[in-house]
């Protein structure tokens, strides 16, 4: 039987003409999450988050890196329902032990996949959670991504989830149609360099992610960053923010729908 959960919440083308990057950009930090203290996406930034929905146990599929068992028996299955009539899988491992343990870590990356745009959740399948202490992964043709218990405490602690989250959302949804795009290739080379070093190391698979999240909240919360931020952003990486702007703006944050959530 399903048991309901009430949670308290508060293609693409290149602008015409190509744009260059200023002489003497280089990457603002070593990455984009952890490596500063920038709020990119805030604690009380709207989200389109509802509820979640317990539908029971069973085995499903839970890529770790520590291990190369990939199903788990009797895992916890929830739903997350939204605003905009999304809904978002969440699957926490049996090693919780408990309903309730489990809803610990499930409770704020709902929360969190919440703050996404709409056509983003829309294509993200669901979220894999392990208890423990590693970093977050993001899978693109799967349509998932991957956290741990003792991770999300600490990028709750610093305010650092919501990033996370978009970060590795981005490769759920975004990457395996756009990143070897001719689009954003040649936004890429025409920039020149990199908005973080993490993204100038790995270039075909982290550059769109680290891009995506300064991007993000210069579209959406100008000012947010610092001027001096903002400006050297848009040094770095003037194609590519076009880019993401003609993304990002093409359709509302939360898309309207009379389906209610089912919960």
């Amino acid at each position: 039987m399903k048991k309901i959960v009430m949670l308290l919440t508060g293609c693409l083308s290149l602008v015409a003409t190509t744009i260059t990057s200023a002489a003497g950009a280089a990457p603002l930090y070593p990455n984009s999450v952890v490596s500063n203290d920038h709020e990119f996406i805030a604690t009380s930034d709207e989200s389109a988050f509802a509820c979640l929905v317990f539908e029971g146990r069973r085995t499903a599929e839970m890529p770790d890196k520590r291990s190369d068992q990939l199903m788990a028996k009797k895992t916890f299955i929830f739903t997350a329902h939204y605003t905009d009539g999304t809904s978002v899988g969440l699957w926490a491992h049996p090693k919780f032990k408990t309903e309730a343990k489990a809803l610990e870590s499930v409770a704020p990356a709902a929360e969190a996949v919440g703050k996404l745009p709409t056509f983003m959740r829309r294509t993200l399948d669901h979220v894999v959670i392990h208890r423990g202490d590693e970093t977050a992964f993001g899978e693109g043709e799967g349509h998932f991504f991957v956290l741990y218990s003792e991770n999300i405490k600490t990028r709750i602690r610093n305010h650092d989830l919501e990033e996370t989250v978009f970060h590795e959302s981005v490769h759920a949804t975004l990457d395996s149609k756009y990143a070897g795009s001719k689009t954003w290739l040649k936004a890429q080379k025409a920039d020149g360099d990199y908005i973080t070093k993490y993204a100038k190391r790995l270039p075909k698979k982290e550059d769109m992610a680290e891009s995506a999240l300064f991007a993000w909240t210069m579209i959406m919360h100008p000012g947010r960053l610092s001027a001096d931020v903002e400006a050297r952003a848009r040094e770095i990486m003037p194609n590519r923010m076009a880019f993401f702007e003609e993304l990002f703006l093409a359709r509302p944050v939360f898309e309207e729908t009379s389906r209610k959530p089912a919960c």
